[in-house]
C-alpha cells in the first residue's frame, strides 16, 4: 500500500546498498522517494538515481537532497509520510520521536544490535575471521 512521498536516511557506508535498498521497495509499492545522502557519498545516490532515469524512472519519483545532516534530515523527517532511517541508534532515537509526533511510520535499522552466536562445536577460529569480515561486508 503506498504511503506517499517515503524519506530514505542513509549512512556513508555502504552507499549503494545501504542508499537504494530502501529505495526500490518504496517506488515498486507506488511511492515517491526523497533521499538523504550522507554528504561523503552523495554521488552514489545521484549516479544511481542517474542510471533510474536512463531506464525510463519519472524524475520526479526520486529526489535527492545532501547538506548539513542535521538540518536537512530533519526537515526530511517532518515532511515525509514515511521514514526509512539506517545509522546510530542515537539519531534513530531522535528520528523514532519526531515521526512520532506526527503519527508517522518509521522503518529504523539501527547500530549495535546484530547479535552473533557461536557455538560450543564451532571452529572459534573460522568463526573469528568471519564474523570480522561480514562486519565490513
Amino acid at each position: 500500500v503506498p504511503k506517499g512521498v517515503v524519506g530514505v536516511v542513509s549512512p556513508w557506508n555502504y552507499p549503494l546498498y545501504l542508499g537504494v535498498g530502501d529505495v526500490l521497495p518504496a517506488l515498486l509499492a507506488g511511492n515517491g522517494v526523497v533521499s538523504k545522502a550522507d554528504p561523503q557519498t552523495a554521488l552514489t545516490l545521484l549516479w544511481t538515481r542517474s542510471l533510474l532515469h536512463e531506464a525510463g524512472l519519472p524524475d520526479e519519483l526520486w529526489r535527492v537532497v545532501a547538506g548539513d545532516p542535521v538540518e536537512v534530515g530533519t526537515a526530511l523527517v517532518d515532511t515525509v509520510d514515511f521514514v526509512c532511517f539506517t545509522g546510530s541508534t542515537a539519531t534513530g532515537r531522535t528520528v523514532a520521536e519526531r515521526a512520532a509526533r506526527r503519527l508517522t511510520g518509521a522503518s529504523l535499522e539501527l547500530g549495535g544490535k546484530n547479535p552473533l552466536i557461536v557455538r560450543a562445536d564451532a571452529d572459534v577460529a573460522a568463526a573469528a575471521t568471519g564474523t570480522a569480515v561480514a562486519a565490513f561486508a
